[in-house]
């Protein structure tokens, strides 16, 4: 039965086609005047039909795809649009600070001071250098720069090398208590007033191998000292 109804439309299709292909003839030997005329006669619809047959409409409802068989794969639409393409999301930049950031580790100055010792080396042939430069300088500006270029590394120097100390100090201490915690005794622990004595009494010892002026000098700046933080506690508070 379904043969039979696809003979018959494909007949009928193949009539039509004759009878449009006669009539494209016809009208081929018309001039465009009389085409004109004709169109206004049967209308611009019949005119278009007879030309180009009906135009089959066109369903909005999407094709179906039915296999003949299950076991065939299925088939698919060229039509469909290709889903895009997404973009991989961009890391987002994170400013760190090694100072404040928990993950770099913590400050430790006793491997910092040993990791950068060498500055002090650098420093220590800065000032030598300088000091060479004011004996051979005779701009009176450029001797005044230099001048304080080596005041500001003669005192960074000292302070690196007091603060060396300081640790040296408090390391040996810590070594001392350790030892008597071995030893079963009770450490005795330093407070600030003893070490500060201590550390008073090794200064004028290394002043004294100096030289008597050195411990002269050095009393003399303490006492300027002094004198200039009396005053300034004495001045009227504004």
């Amino acid at each position: 039965m379904e043969s039979d109804e696809h003979n018959n439309n494909s007949d009928s299709e193949k009539e039509q086609d004759e009878e449009r292909l006669a009539i494209k003839k016809e009208l081929s030997t018309l001039s465009f005047e009389d085409l004109q005329k004709l169109k206004e006669r049967v209308g611009a619809k019949v005119y278009k039909q007879a030309l180009f047959g009906e135009k089959k409409e066109v369903s909005d409802a999407p094709k179906v795809f039915k296999r003949e068989n299950k076991n065939r794969p299925r088939e698919m639409s060229s039509k469909k649009p290709v889903p895009m393409v997404q973009a991989a999301p961009k890391k987002k930049l994170e400013i760190r600070d090694p100072r404040f950031d928990p993950l770099c580790g913590t400050f430790d100055k006793k491997e910092f001071s040993e990791n950068y010792g060498f500055l002090s080396n650098l420093r220590i042939h800065d000032i030598k250098a300088i000091r060479a430069e004011l004996k051979n300088t005779t701009d009176p500006e450029r001797e005044q720069n230099l001048r304080r270029l080596l005041q500001r590394l003669n005192d960074q120097h000292k302070a690196s090398k007091k603060k060396k100390k300081e640790r040296e100090i408090l390391e040996k201490q810590k070594s001392e208590v350790e030892a008597e915690l071995s030893s079963g005794r009770h450490p005795h622990f330093k407070n600030k007033s003893e070490l500060r004595v201590e550390s008073l009494v090794k200064q004028y010892e290394e002043l004294k191998k100096k030289g008597t002026g050195r411990i002269q000098r050095h009393l003399k700046r303490r006492q300027q000292k002094i004198k200039k933080r009396s005053f300034k506690n004495q001045l009227p508070a504004n």
